[in-house]
């Protein structure tokens, strides 16, 4: 057998624990299509629930008709891995059943579900790019996971080229993130620098769900596993929603974190498909705090299979600037320092400040820029408080104010951390 013959049967194979002879000895002397059989399977493997469950048969046979007549559709346009994708669903959907009839407020509400996700996912299969923009409630120049039910409306762009290896940029006021397919570019303003990292570095967290949107479904049933979501779905003429409602996550002791981020904020997402494309048409997040719902976070236009220019995936758009790695900014080792309180760290940040000296800096936080040491040099210590935890933030808050050289008083909490390798302290906000 050739290896299109191969590609026709892997399908076959994935849910089985033997595969036959005539395909070991096609593995045996092509390792492109072994590795491609393999890549299928940790698919599959991947979206396995992690409990037993019983699907009745005409469930998953109305499935795989629906599927394998959409795959006889677009087999001539759609890559053989798209056939991972399906046979992967036939098991996220039936783990999905569960979450729905478990998690949804009425257990017939659901039932739009499987197909309209199934079809989803096919329709994902054939965009060549998507452009999204979307209005939140946060900060210019801030993390994108900052959000605030007393901030203002703030313009995002997303772009997403799908190709292979897919590419990516999000961009706000004074703050944007590119992956070119093989490292993210974090460009903030007023840095002296574009910080680089890893593919899958954590630039963009929560809004990294939109670089991926056929595995939205994949994503919210990860999170319901963990933050025990609740569902809706209703069918209208037009559409098919998808509502999901969410806790907070974390320790709130301390409130202070509450309703900063998706992450940590009782809310509510509603994820519009079109019925007849199947592709995502909407999204809105709101905030639910004393009862009301507030909109924090809403779509105002996506398009797919626009083409992008390649530059526009270029880290050279950020012009003549300094690269950075992201792993030769987190502080070098220190005895001295790392035996230290987050109190005693914020008054050794402060003090450094307040003699300007940099050098010292540097130990906790390496990426003052010269726009900071012209704001942060000279400064007076007011007080320094007691350190507190909230949400889900690894590291710790100490309450501070001080005094700036332009006569300016400033009372914040200042983020500080420790968990990394070197377990070193660092600087991480509230500056």
């Amino acid at each position: 057998m050739d290896c299109k013959d191969i590609k026709e049967k892997m399908i076959d194979y994935l849910s089985n624990e033997d595969i036959s002879q005539e395909m070991k000895e096609h593995f045996a002397r092509c390792s492109t299509c072994k590795t491609e059989f393999e890549q299928m399977q940790q698919i599959v493997q991947s979206l396995k629930p992690k409990i037993e469950i019983n699907a009745s048969s005409d469930f998953i046979n109305n499935i795989i008709l629906k599927l394998n007549m959409e795959d006889k559709k677009m087999k001539k346009k759609i890559p053989i891995w798209s056939k991972a994708v399906a046979a992967a669903l036939l098991v996220l959907l039936v783990s999905f059943a569960v979450v729905f009839t478990t998690n949804s407020v009425s257990q017939a509400s659901a039932s739009p579900v499987y197909q309209v996700f199934a079809e989803s996912i096919m329709a994902f299969s054939k965009n060549k790019s998507m452009r999204m923009e979307m209005k939140i409630r946060t900060l210019k120049g801030d993390n994108f996971e900052l959000i605030g039910t007393d901030y203002g409306f703030v313009k995002h762009q997303i772009k997403v080229d799908f190709s292979t290896p897919k590419k990516w940029i999000i961009e706000k006021p004074k703050r944007t993130v590119i992956c070119d397919g093989k490292n993210q570019y974090l460009n903030i303003q007023n840095m002296d620098f574009v910080i680089k990292a890893g593919v899958n570095a954590g630039f963009v967290e929560w809004l990294s769900i939109f670089f991926t949107p056929d595995k939205i479904l994949e994503m919210e049933k990860e999170r319901s596993e963990k933050d025990k979501s609740n569902y809706t779905v209703k069918e209208t003429k037009k559409q098919i929603i998808l509502t999901v409602y969410s806790t907070a996550q974390g320790d709130f002791t301390n409130d202070y974190l509450k309703n900063s981020s998706v992450t940590e904020s009782d809310n509510k997402r509603v994820f519009c498909f079109d019925k007849k494309t199947h592709q995502m048409q909407s999204f809105k997040l709101y905030i639910i705090k004393n009862k009301k719902e507030i909109l924090v976070m809403k779509t105002t236009q996506i398009k797919y299979d626009e083409v992008f220019d390649s530059k526009d995936f270029d880290v050279q758009i950020f012009g003549n600037i300094e690269i950075k790695n992201a792993e030769d900014l987190y502080p070098k080792a220190d005895e001295e320092l790392k035996a230290k309180t987050p109190e005693d760290i914020a008054r050794y940040f402060f003090e450094a400040c307040a003699a300007s000296d940099w050098k010292k800096i540097e130990k906790v936080f390496p990426c003052m820029s010269s726009k900071g040491k012209e704001h942060l040099g000279g400064l007076e210590i007011i007080e320094i408080g007691k350190s507190f935890k909230s949400g889900t933030y690894k590291g710790f808050f100490v309450p501070y104010t001080v005094k700036f050289k332009s006569g300016r008083t400033q009372k914040h909490n200042l983020a500080i951390r420790n968990d990394n390798p070197e377990e070193m302290w660092r600087i991480d906000g509230g500056i």
